[in-house]
């Protein structure tokens, strides 16, 4: 468990401490009016008043704060969702013209600082795979298809990793079995076009 943050600890003294002083008062008033059992009722009153504000205030923010956390997290998988779909329809379009045209990689290079911005590390690093095998495969000039098909390869892979952050940890599938599923989809790809 997370600790309080200090600003949320200082509010919840300060809560404390008001409502210790209220019970004080409230408790002095309510023993200087026995002899009016009216004003102890008014009393009662605006003490459950108070305290009913109190406690619907503390679960409307609560319920604000999650509920914001939760806009959060579906805005964050919106923008991961985007950069990994162009990102892997760019490197398709640089892997089916069998070059990197200056373009295309300067193209690449703001998809590769916006996945810098919303990938999980372990997407970040096989993209780094990806472009190491494109690297070497542009060295000539040209992609020939050996090439083409080690790029897809580790285009692939990335994929995984994309799904991964996107989906979460997998609950309730095999993710080996996930990852072996799209290697074989990929080599059945591979060899259709070949």
């Amino acid at each position: 468990m997370t600790p309080p943050h200090p600003r949320a600890a200082a509010q919840l003294l300060l809560v404390l401490l008001t409502c210790a002083a209220a019970y004080l008062t409230f408790r002095f008033l309510f023993n200087a009016s026995d002899s009016f059992p009216f004003s102890q009722e008014l009393l009662l009153v605006f003490i459950g008043a108070v305290a009913t504000v109190l406690i619907t205030a503390a679960l409307i923010n609560r319920q604000t704060e999650l509920e914001l956390r939760k806009e959060g997290q579906v805005l964050l998988l919106d923008r991961k969702s985007g950069v990994y779909f162009a990102l892997i329809e760019h490197l398709g379009e640089i892997v089916e013209k069998g070059r990197l045209e200056e373009e295309a990689l300067a193209e690449l290079r703001v998809l590769n600082h916006k996945l810098a911005m919303v990938a999980d590390g372990d997407v970040i690093r096989h993209f780094g795979e990806v472009l190491n095998r494109l690297e070497r495969a542009v060295r000539d000039g040209d992609i020939s298809d050996d090439e083409q098909d080690r790029i897809m390869r580790a285009a692939a892979e990335l994929t995984w990793w994309m799904r991964r952050d996107l989906l979460g940890r997998f609950v309730d599938e095999d993710p080996e079995a996930v990852l072996r599923a799209i290697r074989a989809n990929n080599a059945g790809l591979e060899s259709a076009g070949g």
